[in-house]
């Protein structure tokens, strides 16, 4: 008897601590399941393009020819990609990353803000226009793991639409809006990381899993009890 005691007051003390976080982790699961993926990405707004032929008078020049004239050093890397419907190489040497142009070699990076909005803007298909375009320096949870600074170009569509470019690379980098910013806050409380968001095996988390486990268990052995009780008082009846 004192043993079932014990484990009823335990079972309903624990139950007051470890409900809510339940109720969290439902809703949790509930809004990441019915918002679809694609919106939260921002995928649906996004524009394709394809590739522009190249003049067939074109002759690209060699990466490491253009990396010597910018004045790099030990280059690393160099891709060849189509930007903003223009050939361009992304040379790397060391922790420096330059954005030029394969036929011209001219510098393209860093990239000023009036280019920035123009790479947002290209890669936008939304119903917004370009509404500021602003330098962030700072970190933000928005953009955890980016390098910065980045440009941050806000469109002003319903959605609240913010596309990160970066001035080196000359790439968007990242995509947010009104339902990612909601999606991220339930996915915060989801996963019970509540500094960078991305742990989803931190110590609250385990340890609440384990606690919610230990109350389902519980509550399952207090619901044989109650059974076994129900039959005895029948039986003597």
């Amino acid at each position: 008897m004192k043993v079932s005691r014990l484990i009823l007051s335990t079972h309903q003390g624990v139950g007051l601590l470890i409900g809510i976080q339940v109720v969290l982790w439902i809703t949790g699961g509930f809004v990441m399941s019915v918002v679809p993926i694609e919106k939260v990405r921002g995928e649906d707004w996004v524009a394709v393009h394809e590739p522009a032929p190249l003049p067939a008078d074109t002759s690209l020049r060699a990466p490491d020819r253009i990396a010597r004239d910018l004045g790099l050093d030990a280059l690393d890397r160099a891709e060849l990609t189509t930007w903003q419907q223009e050939p361009v190489y992304r040379l790397r040497a060391g922790e420096q990353t330059v954005l030029a142009h394969a036929a011209t070699g001219q510098r393209l990076s860093p990239l000023t803000a009036e280019t920035a909005g123009a790479v947002a803007q290209y890669d936008y298909a939304g119903p917004g226009e370009v509404e500021s375009i602003t330098n962030q320096t700072e970190p933000l949870l928005e953009i955890r793991g980016r390098d910065l600074p980045l440009w941050r170009v806000e469109f002003n569509d319903s959605r609240h639409t913010t596309v990160y470019v970066s001035p080196r690379t000359g790439q968007v980098v990242g995509r947010r809006n009104t339902i990612w910013r909601i999606y991220d806050f339930f996915w915060m409380l989801h996963i019970m990381d509540y500094s960078a968001r991305d742990d989803f095996n931190n110590p609250l988390l385990i340890t609440a899993a384990v606690v919610a486990w230990l109350l389902a268990t519980s509550g399952l052995w207090l619901v044989v009890i109650w059974l076994k009780r129900r039959i005895r008082r029948r039986q003597r009846a």
